[in-house]
This record gives structure tokens, C-alpha cells and sequence, in this order.
């Protein structure tokens, strides 16, 4: 082997190893097998509420899972995250983000509700708009309209579960060569993101403040 050869495949020893360490991130499935309720009326809502004062948007990211409840529609078993949204006093703006990951990627749907849980609008996950490191979708409700959206609903969307983000980037590498002199190389990356049931997410509220009055910005995260 020659030492150019050699030391390639040094280079490339180096890279493999240098991942070795990390700690592997996988979607936790949603828990279908107790508690499953027969309606939406009989799910455990949660309430959805404006960041406090100096509260990062980040901190309320969580796992699907770990809000979600069992539910059957059409006779089949779902996972879905109920938000109330009475604490919404304003016109506001739903910010819903899905974060990417090869672990998992929660190829999420949502649906405004009325009060007795009639779909006002439904969004697909094709609605959600791809970013660098999330999907993203703001969803503008107004509970003071005569049929108010009492409730945002999150489920996974069937017709995108099973399928993945895919991306291809170039990378390049180097490393220096014994003796001196160093040696550069390109790879094509193909990234592929399943789309699965499951994931990370985060959903926060914002008020949208009428054009022509000066108000204190909202940070966003």
C-alpha cells in the first residue's frame, strides 16, 4: 500500500472513530397499548399559553410522546396532542416547529377545532415549510370570531408516515501527510431524515399586535 493510500485511509479511520462517541437520537413512539379513549371529548387537553417574561421558546420542545394520548377515530388507534386555546385572549399566531432529526422526524398534521371538536381547518405536513434544522408552520387563530377555534389539534398525517426528508451536501476533508504536505478530498453526502409517527416538537403562542401601534417585539426561538 502506498503511503498516500495509507494515509487515506488513516484519514478516514479518524472520521469513523470521531462519531463513535456520540449519543445516538431516536423518536419515542407514542404508547397506543393502554388508555385509549373513544372521542376527542374524552382526551386530556392541554393548555396553550404565551411565553413568560425571559422564557425561551426552546424550553417548551418536547417529545410527541410525551404529550400525546390514544384515541380512536375510524376505528383505528392514533396518537394525537390536544391543545386548549382559551388562554389566547388576542389574535394570535401559532408557531408550530418539528425538528429535524435521522432518528425521527414527526411528519405532523394539525386542525383548528371548534368547541365540540368540528374541524375548522386542517393543515398537512406538506404545509409545513422546510428550514435548516426544523419544518415549520404558523397557524393564526382568533377566538374572537362568532365560531371561535377552541382547540389545535396535532396528529401524525398518514400520507407522509413512512416517507423522508432527503438532502445532499457536499463535504470535504484533509489531513496533513507524513513527511509533509497535506491531502484533501470531496465526498456527496446524501442525509435521509425518516418521516415517522413520532419526534420532537414545539408549540407556542404569540400575539399578533395591530399594524400602526408601536409594541415590544416578541423574541422568537
Amino acid at each position: 500500500m502506498t503511503r498516500l493510500a495509507t494515509a487515506a485511509m488513516l484519514g478516514m479511520t479518524a472520521l469513523v472513530l470521531s462519531g463513535c462517541g456520540r449519543q445516538v437520537y431516536r423518536a419515542t413512539p407514542p404508547d397506543l397499548s393502554t388508555a385509549c379513549v373513544d372521542n376527542l371529548a374524552a382526551v386530556a387537553s392541554r393548555p396553550l399559553a404565551y411565553l413568560e417574561p425571559k422564557e425561551k421558546a426552546q424550553a417548551r420542545r418536547v417529545e410527541f410522546a410525551a404529550v400525546a394520548a390514544c384515541v380512536r377515530m375510524e376505528g383505528t388507534a392514533l396518537p394525537v396532542a390536544l391543545y386548549r386555546l382559551d388562554a389566547l385572549h388576542e389574535p394570535s399566531e401559532i408557531d408550530v416547529r418539528i425538528v429535524l432529526s435521522e432518528g425521527g422526524t414527526f411528519a405532523a398534521s394539525a386542525e383548528v377545532l371548534d368547541a365540540n371538536f368540528q374541524t375548522l381547518r386542517r393543515y398537512g405536513f406538506s404545509d409545513f415549510a422546510r428550514r435548516t434544522n426544523e419544518y415549520s408552520l404558523s397557524v393564526f387563530v382568533d377566538r374572537r370570531r362568532p365560531v371561535a377555534p377552541t382547540y389545535l389539534l396535532l396528529r401524525p398525517d398518514p400520507s407522509q408516515v413512512g416517507g423522508s426528508d432527503t438532502a445532499i451536501a457536499s463535504q470535504s476533508s484533509g489531513f496533513m501527510l507524513p513527511g509533509g504536505g497535506s491531502y484533501t478530498y470531496g465526498t456527496e453526502v446524501t442525509r435521509r431524515r425518516p418521516l415517522v409517527g413520532a419526534g420532537q416538537l414545539q408549540v407556542v403562542p404569540y400575539p399578533v399586535r395591530p399594524i400602526g401601534f408601536e409594541t415590544e417585539d416578541v423574541p422568537r426561538g
